[in-house]
């Protein structure tokens, strides 16, 4: 029977295997029989937390494995929170739509200044028309984790929206969203405020979204926040106190796996806890997901945005071009040590896919902002190992079946 995924009118194919009982792949023994694996998840320093996913696509199922994950224990979760974002900018036009408002993801989406930190955005190279959109946005987001381009769809969105939206749809394990990324000097005033956008089409205004403030902090509560032996401050002066992250955003491993999980099978959700998207937008984000950065012309240039460059699973350690067969739906992030990937990961030749997500954190000095990760000597390699692993274990089994 062909395991074909076909709920896009684009015909998208994810393949999938379907799980069985008898084909069960213990996670934590898998972690454990490989010796590198073993030895950092026995180091508690590491902060690992793994969740892989099989889907059952008879019973519109998905079965989770868990490894040391807890939804209220901090972990930074750096880029990895770009990923609702922009899913939630298309349902937000679909609303807009619905409403009279006749915004689409190409027009040209141009950014006002609130104040001397919040910089307007009038212009992108990259585009024909020279005019940034929330089309080009998204596809930066996950071709190359741009961060500006996540920070002009957080100001579009407001938090409120973002973190309200999230909740509705069921992902609402205490993740917050509540700041703008690489941005210094920035108030909680300044994170609370969200730049006048205006939408246009032919030199014609069809979209004026004011200036806005926003009263609610949408703080988390996980526990472990003040983290480390150390920071350096805005001066590079070596601060003697933990670093305190309580104020950071949050997205807990088990809602990033929903998120994408929402967009990759909604019909395994009702329809309160799926996002309000059209067939056409899942197929823009499935494709968005799984694009390369030589997918683009801007970003063609490999010795720089090597394949692997977003792609932490399988080939995060290695500028390896990936093979056509292999298909990597994922967002990761990269800060204060942390190194999170949540990927559907598919084989179209082994006829095999599967939900992977993980983070680890390698800070081994216990000071924050020195940039003296371990981020190529032990977190990229761990997260392609892991990656290699399960994928070798889901060929395995489906030689059994």
């Amino acid at each position: 029977m062909s395991l074909i995924h076909l709920s896009t009118v684009l015909a998208i194919s994810i393949v999938t295997l379907s799980s069985c009982h008898k084909n069960i792949i213990p996670l934590e023994k898998t972690l454990r029989q490989d010796t590198f694996l073993n030895k950092v998840i026995q180091d508690s320093s590491f902060e690992v937390q793994v969740i892989y996913t099989r889907v059952d696509l008879k019973k519109k199922k998905f079965h989770p494995q868990y490894f040391n994950v807890d939804d209220n224990r901090y972990f930074y979760p750096a880029s990895t929170v770009k990923m609702p974002v922009a899913i939630l900018a298309l349902q937000k036009l679909n609303e807009l739509q619905e409403n009279g408002q006749n915004v689409l993801m190409s027009d040209a989406m141009l950014t006002a200044q609130a104040n001397e930190r919040l910089l307007p955005a009038f212009t992108d190279d990259t585009q024909d028309s020279r005019k940034p959109s929330i089309e080009r946005y998204i596809q930066k987001i996950f071709a190359v984790s741009d961060n500006d381009a996540y920070n002009r769809l957080y100001e579009f969105l407001g938090r409120d929206y973002l973190n309200t939206e999230l909740r509705k749809h069921g992902l609402n394990r205490g993740t917050a969203i509540r700041h703008r990324l690489s941005i210094p000097g920035l108030s909680e005033e300044d994170q609370a405020t969200f730049n006048n956008v205006r939408f246009f089409r032919n030199k014609q205004m069809i979209f004026d979204k004011a200036l806005t403030k926003e009263d609610e902090l949408w703080l988390h509560h996980a526990s472990g926040t003040q983290k480390g032996q150390g920071y350096l401050n805005s001066q590079d002066s070596l601060v003697r106190k933990p670093f305190d992250f309580s104020m950071k955003n949050f997205y807990c491993l088990r809602d990033m796996e929903g998120t994408l999980q929402r967009v990759m099978f909604p019909e395994f959700f009702t329809p309160k806890d799926r996002f309000d998207l059209k067939q056409e937008d899942y197929s823009f984000l499935r494709k968005c997901l799984s694009d390369l950065p030589r997918t683009y012309s801007f970003y063609a240039d490999t010795s720089v945005y090597y394949d692997s460059y977003v792609k932490f699973f399988l080939f995060g350690d290695s500028n390896t071009r990936i093979p056509d067969h292999l298909k990597i739906y994922n967002k990761v992030g990269t800060a204060y040590g942390y190194l999170i990937d949540c990927a559907y990961i598919e084989d179209t030749k082994e006829q095999i896919g599967f939900f992977l997500t993980a983070v680890i954190h390698v800070n081994q000095d216990g000071i924050f902002n020195d940039n003296q990760y371990e981020y190529d000597s032990i977190g990229l390699p761990f997260l392609a190992r892991l990656g290699n692993v399960i994928y070798q274990a889901e060929i395995q089994a489906k030689k059994k079946k």
